[in-house]
């Protein structure tokens, strides 16, 4: 994003000062401003404008004139670009550079800091960054932390989140947030809103999940972020898939992933584009999905990014088993939960990769791994209390059952799983258990008279409409023929009883 007229005028002056620097080769003010210039051009997120500025102190000759403080400051800025870009392991030897340095300041070994716990966020070593933070909370004053105590709260509850750790998180963001508003502090509020949506996401509170992300979004805006935007953009698209609201979702995606490879800012381009490839896979386009994912979860494991390169994984695996392809779907499902039981065995993510190993064994007739897998993520779900996953893994139990027999054990888990979907505001879910429960009703081969048959019928026609209603204005083509498929079993039934 362009900077603004008043970023623009301090870039003229800036840029003025270091040309005059420069013929007079003065130390102070060719380091000096090539600093600032460089913090100017990262608050602009121009990181390739930013990353020549601290280069330029980094680099001889202007480098055996800069102080040990001055030297760590652009490492510790171009360690803030290499992170962006997904360069973790350059971005690891800038910092350790900027921590060798002599005579740094408490508050750049702080910012030092943040970007070490940021690296470790992106490599899974979650509760390393927890007890770290912890550590410095507790040995430093508010005085001292200023607004960077808010910056800290939020990357600790990230963390806990990312554990499956909601309710200390929960506190945490709430805390941070009332005290980013009381500092006057926008861009941590902010921030502590965007991490408050993903949390109450996570957890099935879609409506306050809503209202805080959009307020990040308004606040992105208006500070210019285009990297801030980028991520909420996202965010908010990933809530709309799960409310399905799936041309919103699609267009939010869109632009965040346009965005963010132009800006190539790599944590949001990966992150858009998994949420983009779970949209297509849900609206039946599988193998433009599979694309997207196995590009994404490539990119991701190369970069070291552990968390995007599993949910890539299980992309990949939920595609497959919409493809009803449940081996190839075992495959990827392995692979993400040998990666992720290390760093995070009690995450969303691990109540996911669960579930869907339980769907994949069950998809195999493997009916006793797959009753284990779903009841080990649906406890997961109940211990963390994330209320979506676990209505959702209710459903999928309701789908074992049907497998296993269990018709009025399914019937009851599918029934309650569409209402409790349904209080939350899970608009696909709720079409996707509704069509199961019709398809149990329609397909039931247990004996029944003929007033429990009526009845029957007409609870699964009252099913099929509202899956059709729904599944019509998400535009869900796949499920769509799944409806109209079901609809001419009921048509056929009576014609059927006549003969």
């Amino acid at each position: 994003m362009p900077l603004d007229a008043e970023k623009k005028r301090l870039e003229a002056r800036l840029l003025g000062l270091l040309h005059q620097a420069l013929q007079e080769r003065n130390r102070d003010d060719i380091v000096g401003t090539s600093l600032e210039l460089g913090a100017l051009y990262l608050s602009g997120d121009l990181y390739d404008r930013a990353e020549e500025c601290f280069r330029r102190v980094l680099e001889e000759p202007v480098k055996r004139l800069a102080r040990g403080e001055e030297k760590t400051q652009a490492e510790a800025g171009l360690a803030q670009v290499l992170l962006v870009r997904g360069h973790l392991t350059l971005a690891r030897e800038a910092l350790e550079r900027a921590q060798r340095a002599a005579g740094v300041s408490d508050a750049t070994l702080l910012e030092i800091r943040k970007l070490e716990w940021q690296r470790d966020l992106h490599e899974g070593r979650y509760r390393d960054v927890v007890d770290a933070i912890e550590a410095t909370l507790d040995h430093e004053t508010v005085e001292k932390l200023g607004d960077g105590r808010v910056d800290i709260m939020i990357l600790e509850a990230r963390a806990r989140t990312l554990l499956g750790r909601h309710r200390p998180a929960q506190k945490l963001l709430e805390k941070a947030f009332e005290l980013a508003q009381s500092n006057g502090y926008e861009a941590g509020a902010a921030n502590a809103r965007s991490e408050l949506g993903v949390l109450l996401g996570i957890v099935g509170q879609f409506k306050r999940a809503h209202e805080h992300l959009t307020e990040a979004l308004k606040s992105d805006e208006g500070a210019g972020s285009l990297v801030r935007l980028d991520r909420d953009r996202y965010r908010l698209g990933t809530l709309f898939l799960r409310m399905g609201r799936w041309q919103d979702a699609g267009k939010l995606l869109h632009e965040a992933y346009e965005s963010a490879r132009d800006l190539r800012t790599l944590d949001n381009r990966l992150s858009s584009q998994l949420g983009e490839a779970e949209l297509m896979a849900l609206r039946g386009e599988r193998e433009e999905a599979r694309d997207r994912a196995m590009d994404a979860m490539e990119v991701a494991r190369a970069a070291g990014f552990v968390r995007l390169h599993v949910q890539g994984l299980l992309v990949l695996g939920t595609v497959a088993l919409e493809s009803e392809q449940p081996k190839e779907a075992l495959e990827f499902l392995r692979e993400a939960e040998n990666l992720y039981t290390r760093h995070a065995p009690e995450s969303p993510m691990m109540v996911q990769i669960q579930a869907r190993l339980g769907r994949a064994y069950d998809a195999l007739g493997e009916k006793t791994t797959a009753f284990e897998r779903l009841m080990r993520a649906h406890n997961l779900a109940r211990e963390t209390g994330n209320l979506y996953d676990r209505h959702r893994i209710d459903s999928y139990l309701g789908e074992h059952y049907v497998r296993s027999g269990a018709e009025d054990k399914a019937a009851t888990l599918l029934s309650k799983a569409a209402a409790d979907l349904g209080t939350l505001g899970a608009k696909y879910d709720v079409a996707v258990t509704r069509l199961r429960f019709a398809q149990l009703l329609i397909g039931s081969s247990r004996e029944r008279s003929a007033e429990e048959r009526a009845r029957e019928t007409k609870l699964a026609r009252s099913n099929l409409f509202e899956a059709r209603r729904l599944l019509e204005a998400m535009g869900a083509a796949s499920r769509l023929a799944e409806v109209a498929a079901l609809e001419a079993r009921l048509h056929q039934a009576p014609a059927a009883s006549a003969d």
